[in-house]
Protein backbone atom coordinates (compact mmCIF):
# COMPACT_ATOMS: atom_id res chain seq x y z
CA UNK A 1 0.00 0.00 0.00
CA UNK A 2 2.94 2.49 0.94
CA UNK A 3 4.81 1.58 -2.41
CA UNK A 4 1.49 2.46 -4.16
CA UNK A 5 1.17 6.09 -2.57
CA UNK A 6 4.47 6.89 -3.18
CA UNK A 7 4.33 5.60 -6.96
CA UNK A 8 0.91 7.91 -7.03
CA UNK A 9 2.99 11.03 -5.41
CA UNK A 10 5.58 10.46 -7.84
CA UNK A 11 3.66 10.02 -11.17
CA UNK A 12 1.83 13.15 -9.79
CA UNK A 13 4.87 15.05 -9.15
CA UNK A 14 6.14 13.99 -12.97
CA UNK A 15 2.73 15.14 -14.49
CA UNK A 16 2.87 18.64 -12.37
CA UNK A 17 6.74 18.99 -13.64
CA UNK A 18 5.64 18.01 -17.06
CA UNK A 19 2.68 20.29 -17.37
CA UNK A 20 4.81 22.94 -15.75
CA UNK A 21 6.92 23.07 -18.59
CA UNK A 22 4.51 22.88 -21.13
CA UNK A 23 3.06 26.08 -19.63
CA UNK A 24 6.82 27.56 -19.51
CA UNK A 25 6.85 26.61 -23.77
CA UNK A 26 4.25 28.41 -24.64
CA UNK A 27 4.82 31.42 -22.52
CA UNK A 28 5.46 34.42 -24.83
CA UNK A 29 7.77 37.50 -23.27
CA UNK A 30 8.18 40.69 -25.59
CA UNK A 31 9.99 43.68 -25.46
CA UNK A 32 7.63 46.81 -26.02
CA UNK A 33 8.93 49.98 -27.86
CA UNK A 34 9.61 51.27 -24.76
CA UNK A 35 11.28 48.89 -23.21
CA UNK A 36 9.20 47.15 -21.09
CA UNK A 37 8.63 43.04 -20.43
CA UNK A 38 5.19 41.75 -21.50
CA UNK A 39 4.59 38.26 -20.53
CA UNK A 40 1.76 36.09 -22.11
CA UNK A 41 0.76 32.23 -21.29
CA UNK A 42 -0.04 31.84 -24.46
CA UNK A 43 -0.44 33.55 -27.72
CA UNK A 44 -2.26 36.61 -28.33
CA UNK A 45 -5.84 36.02 -29.46
CA UNK A 46 -8.18 38.58 -28.48
CA UNK A 47 -6.41 41.66 -29.13
CA UNK A 48 -7.29 45.82 -29.40
CA UNK A 49 -5.43 47.96 -31.63
CA UNK A 50 -5.65 51.81 -31.17
CA UNK A 51 -3.59 52.84 -34.21
CA UNK A 52 -4.03 51.86 -37.59
CA UNK A 53 0.05 50.62 -38.39
CA UNK A 54 -0.28 47.90 -35.68
CA UNK A 55 -3.85 46.48 -37.76
CA UNK A 56 -2.25 46.29 -40.92
CA UNK A 57 0.76 44.57 -39.06
CA UNK A 58 -1.69 42.19 -37.88
CA UNK A 59 -3.35 41.48 -41.40
CA UNK A 60 -0.37 41.42 -42.97
CA UNK A 61 0.66 38.37 -40.99
CA UNK A 62 -2.25 36.92 -41.28
CA UNK A 63 -4.13 37.72 -37.51
CA UNK A 64 -6.45 40.10 -38.73
CA UNK A 65 -9.17 37.21 -36.90
CA UNK A 66 -7.16 38.42 -33.42
CA UNK A 67 -8.96 41.45 -33.52
CA UNK A 68 -11.96 42.44 -31.17
CA UNK A 69 -11.58 46.17 -31.60
CA UNK A 70 -9.71 49.01 -33.09
CA UNK A 71 -9.09 53.12 -32.60
CA UNK A 72 -11.15 55.20 -34.45
CA UNK A 73 -8.43 56.11 -37.25
CA UNK A 74 -8.14 52.28 -38.23
CA UNK A 75 -9.92 51.42 -41.79
CA UNK A 76 -7.40 49.46 -43.41
CA UNK A 77 -8.00 46.51 -44.13
CA UNK A 78 -12.07 47.25 -45.23
CA UNK A 79 -12.65 44.00 -43.96
CA UNK A 80 -12.41 45.45 -40.39
CA UNK A 81 -15.03 47.43 -40.84
CA UNK A 82 -17.28 45.97 -39.12
CA UNK A 83 -15.20 45.41 -35.62
CA UNK A 84 -15.98 47.36 -32.46
CA UNK A 85 -14.23 50.89 -32.98
CA UNK A 86 -12.90 52.40 -29.50
CA UNK A 87 -11.83 55.92 -28.94
CA UNK A 88 -8.26 57.03 -28.72
CA UNK A 89 -5.90 59.95 -27.75
CA UNK A 90 -7.26 61.70 -25.30
CA UNK A 91 -10.92 60.48 -25.54
CA UNK A 92 -9.84 57.00 -25.05
CA UNK A 93 -12.80 55.32 -22.69
CA UNK A 94 -11.42 52.33 -20.45
CA UNK A 95 -14.35 51.03 -20.02
CA UNK A 96 -15.63 50.95 -23.57
CA UNK A 97 -11.95 48.62 -24.02
CA UNK A 98 -12.23 46.46 -21.43
CA UNK A 99 -15.84 45.41 -22.40
CA UNK A 100 -14.00 43.36 -25.83
CA UNK A 101 -12.20 41.22 -23.04
CA UNK A 102 -8.85 41.51 -25.09
CA UNK A 103 -6.09 40.11 -23.46
CA UNK A 104 -3.63 42.50 -25.33
CA UNK A 105 -4.15 45.99 -26.60
CA UNK A 106 -1.54 47.61 -29.00
CA UNK A 107 -0.58 51.20 -28.27
CA UNK A 108 1.25 54.60 -29.23
CA UNK A 109 3.09 56.61 -26.64
CA UNK A 110 1.52 59.55 -28.84
CA UNK A 111 -1.70 58.70 -28.38
CA UNK A 112 -2.61 57.20 -25.19
CA UNK A 113 -1.27 58.45 -21.55
CA UNK A 114 0.71 56.54 -18.78
CA UNK A 115 -2.26 56.85 -16.44
CA UNK A 116 -4.79 54.87 -19.26
CA UNK A 117 -2.05 52.11 -19.54
CA UNK A 118 -1.95 51.72 -15.86
CA UNK A 119 -5.95 50.80 -15.63
CA UNK A 120 -6.09 48.79 -18.10
CA UNK A 121 -2.57 46.97 -16.86
CA UNK A 122 -4.80 46.84 -13.10
CA UNK A 123 -7.82 45.49 -14.77
CA UNK A 124 -4.98 42.19 -16.21
CA UNK A 125 -5.10 43.71 -19.80
CA UNK A 126 -1.50 43.49 -21.15
CA UNK A 127 -0.68 46.63 -22.86
CA UNK A 128 2.16 46.76 -25.60
CA UNK A 129 3.80 50.03 -26.61
CA UNK A 130 4.05 50.24 -30.28
CA UNK A 131 6.00 53.71 -31.68
CA UNK A 132 7.64 53.34 -35.10
CA UNK A 133 8.74 56.30 -36.36
CA UNK A 134 11.60 55.32 -39.07
CA UNK A 135 11.97 51.85 -41.18
CA UNK A 136 13.59 50.08 -38.28
CA UNK A 137 10.94 50.97 -35.89
CA UNK A 138 8.56 49.60 -38.01
CA UNK A 139 11.00 46.22 -38.74
CA UNK A 140 10.88 46.37 -34.55
CA UNK A 141 6.97 46.70 -34.65
CA UNK A 142 6.70 43.66 -36.83
CA UNK A 143 8.40 41.62 -35.22
CA UNK A 144 7.25 42.59 -31.67
CA UNK A 145 3.83 42.03 -32.95
CA UNK A 146 4.92 38.65 -34.66
CA UNK A 147 6.11 37.42 -31.38
CA UNK A 148 2.72 38.35 -29.60
CA UNK A 149 0.99 36.12 -32.22
CA UNK A 150 3.58 33.28 -32.28
CA UNK A 151 4.42 33.58 -36.24
CA UNK A 152 7.95 34.77 -35.90
CA UNK A 153 8.75 33.22 -39.56
CA UNK A 154 6.01 35.62 -41.18
CA UNK A 155 6.90 38.49 -39.61
CA UNK A 156 10.80 37.60 -40.93
CA UNK A 157 9.13 37.08 -44.03
CA UNK A 158 7.62 40.23 -44.18
CA UNK A 159 10.26 42.20 -43.11
CA UNK A 160 12.51 40.42 -45.86
CA UNK A 161 10.06 40.88 -48.99
CA UNK A 162 10.25 45.20 -47.67
CA UNK A 163 13.89 44.80 -47.55
CA UNK A 164 13.73 43.45 -51.10
CA UNK A 165 11.62 45.63 -52.90
CA UNK A 166 13.54 48.36 -51.08
CA UNK A 167 17.04 46.65 -52.05
CA UNK A 168 15.56 46.90 -55.73
CA UNK A 169 14.20 50.69 -55.95
CA UNK A 170 17.76 51.62 -54.46
CA UNK A 171 19.49 49.75 -57.12
CA UNK A 172 17.25 51.34 -59.98
CA UNK A 173 17.34 54.71 -58.74
CA UNK A 174 20.17 56.96 -59.51
CA UNK A 175 21.36 59.94 -57.13
CA UNK A 176 21.06 62.91 -58.67
CA UNK A 177 21.24 65.85 -56.53
CA UNK A 178 17.81 66.15 -56.53
CA UNK A 179 15.36 67.09 -53.40
CA UNK A 180 11.97 66.55 -52.35
CA UNK A 181 9.83 68.11 -49.56
CA UNK A 182 7.06 66.26 -48.06
CA UNK A 183 4.12 67.86 -46.50
CA UNK A 184 2.66 65.91 -43.80
CA UNK A 185 0.14 68.97 -43.06
CA UNK A 186 -1.37 71.66 -45.63
CA UNK A 187 -0.97 74.96 -45.54
CA UNK A 188 -4.40 75.35 -44.09
CA UNK A 189 -3.77 73.39 -41.16
CA UNK A 190 -0.03 75.10 -40.32
CA UNK A 191 2.66 73.21 -42.40
CA UNK A 192 4.51 69.86 -41.08
CA UNK A 193 7.19 67.73 -42.69
CA UNK A 194 9.16 65.05 -42.44
CA UNK A 195 12.90 65.14 -41.17
CA UNK A 196 16.02 63.27 -40.51
CA UNK A 197 15.06 60.26 -38.47
CA UNK A 198 11.45 59.23 -40.34
CA UNK A 199 10.45 56.26 -42.59
CA UNK A 200 9.72 59.27 -45.47
CA UNK A 201 13.51 60.47 -45.08
CA UNK A 202 14.65 56.92 -45.68
CA UNK A 203 12.06 56.65 -48.60
CA UNK A 204 13.45 59.35 -50.30
CA UNK A 205 16.74 58.00 -49.93
CA UNK A 206 15.55 54.74 -51.74
CA UNK A 207 13.96 56.49 -54.33
CA UNK A 208 17.55 58.71 -54.99
CA UNK A 209 16.51 62.19 -53.91
CA UNK A 210 17.51 63.90 -50.70
CA UNK A 211 15.14 65.18 -48.21
CA UNK A 212 14.90 69.22 -48.39
CA UNK A 213 14.66 69.34 -44.36
CA UNK A 214 16.91 66.13 -43.88
CA UNK A 215 18.79 68.87 -41.31
CA UNK A 216 15.74 68.80 -39.11
CA UNK A 217 14.45 66.20 -36.79
CA UNK A 218 11.67 63.77 -36.88
CA UNK A 219 8.13 65.92 -37.56
CA UNK A 220 8.85 69.49 -37.55
CA UNK A 221 6.45 72.60 -37.97
CA UNK A 222 7.85 74.26 -40.77
CA UNK A 223 6.72 77.85 -42.88
CA UNK A 224 6.01 78.58 -46.47
CA UNK A 225 8.64 81.04 -46.42
CA UNK A 226 11.16 78.13 -45.65
CA UNK A 227 10.15 75.70 -47.97
CA UNK A 228 10.39 78.25 -50.67
CA UNK A 229 13.57 79.05 -49.84
CA UNK A 230 14.93 75.21 -50.39
CA UNK A 231 13.02 75.60 -53.71
CA UNK A 232 12.93 71.01 -53.90
CA UNK A 233 12.54 69.12 -56.98
CA UNK A 234 9.49 67.11 -55.87
CA UNK A 235 7.13 68.10 -53.30
CA UNK A 236 4.91 65.26 -51.87
CA UNK A 237 1.74 65.79 -50.50
CA UNK A 238 -0.13 63.22 -47.91
CA UNK A 239 -3.15 65.13 -47.64
CA UNK A 240 -6.31 63.26 -48.37
CA UNK A 241 -8.75 64.48 -51.01
CA UNK A 242 -12.53 63.94 -50.63
CA UNK A 243 -13.74 64.84 -53.73
CA UNK A 244 -14.62 68.51 -53.66
CA UNK A 245 -12.56 71.79 -54.60
CA UNK A 246 -9.40 71.80 -55.85
CA UNK A 247 -7.33 68.62 -55.41
CA UNK A 248 -4.15 68.32 -53.00
CA UNK A 249 -1.86 68.70 -55.85
CA UNK A 250 -4.32 71.36 -57.40
CA UNK A 251 -4.07 73.35 -53.97
CA UNK A 252 -0.17 73.33 -53.89
CA UNK A 253 0.11 73.86 -57.87
CA UNK A 254 -2.33 77.22 -57.32
CA UNK A 255 -0.29 78.68 -54.37
CA UNK A 256 0.92 82.63 -53.97
CA UNK A 257 4.69 82.52 -54.37
CA UNK A 258 5.11 78.99 -54.99
CA UNK A 259 5.00 79.42 -58.94
CA UNK A 260 8.88 79.84 -59.59
CA UNK A 261 9.30 76.91 -57.23
CA UNK A 262 10.86 73.86 -59.37
CA UNK A 263 8.58 71.27 -58.16
CA UNK A 264 5.60 73.68 -59.50
CA UNK A 265 7.09 74.81 -62.54
CA UNK A 266 7.79 71.15 -63.58
CA UNK A 267 4.52 69.93 -62.25
CA UNK A 268 6.47 67.50 -60.29
CA UNK A 269 3.71 67.67 -57.70
CA UNK A 270 2.68 64.20 -56.02
CA UNK A 271 0.03 63.17 -53.95
CA UNK A 272 -0.32 59.29 -53.45
CA UNK A 273 -3.06 57.38 -54.50
CA UNK A 274 -3.38 56.15 -50.80
CA UNK A 275 -1.69 58.95 -48.74
CA UNK A 276 -2.46 56.50 -45.70
CA UNK A 277 0.10 53.98 -47.21
CA UNK A 278 2.96 56.57 -47.15
CA UNK A 279 2.29 58.13 -43.46
CA UNK A 280 1.88 55.15 -41.77
CA UNK A 281 4.71 52.92 -40.31
CA UNK A 282 3.13 49.99 -41.24
CA UNK A 283 3.82 47.07 -44.06
CA UNK A 284 2.22 49.31 -46.78
CA UNK A 285 5.52 51.32 -47.36
CA UNK A 286 6.56 49.17 -49.57
CA UNK A 287 3.44 49.80 -51.94
CA UNK A 288 4.26 53.95 -51.67
CA UNK A 289 7.77 52.97 -52.75
CA UNK A 290 7.16 51.55 -55.20
CA UNK A 291 4.42 54.39 -56.17
CA UNK A 292 6.72 57.15 -55.40
CA UNK A 293 9.76 55.37 -57.39
CA UNK A 294 6.83 55.12 -60.22
CA UNK A 295 6.18 59.22 -60.30
CA UNK A 296 10.00 60.58 -59.11
CA UNK A 297 11.44 58.21 -62.66
CA UNK A 298 8.54 58.32 -64.85
CA UNK A 299 8.61 55.04 -65.36
CA UNK A 300 5.56 52.63 -66.89
CA UNK A 301 4.00 50.56 -64.37
CA UNK A 302 5.59 47.06 -66.14
CA UNK A 303 9.02 48.57 -65.16
CA UNK A 304 8.91 49.36 -61.41
CA UNK A 305 9.83 46.98 -58.98
CA UNK A 306 7.67 43.90 -57.98
CA UNK A 307 5.35 44.30 -55.42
Amino acid sequence: MFRRIVSLFLAALMLTAGLSVLAEESMITVTDMYGREITLTEPATRIVAMQPSDCEILWALGCEDALVGVGQYCDYPASIADLPVVQSGQETNIEEILALNPQVVLMNDMSQSEEQVQQLEQNGVKVVISKATDLDGVYYAVRMIGQLMDRENSAEALIADMQKTFGEIREKSADEGKTVYFEVSPLQWGLWTAGKGTFMDELASVCGLTNAFADVDGWASVSEEQVIARDPDYIVTITMYYGEGPTPVEEIMSREGWQDMKAVKNAQVFNASDSNALSRPGPRLKDAAIELYGFIHGTAEEESPAA
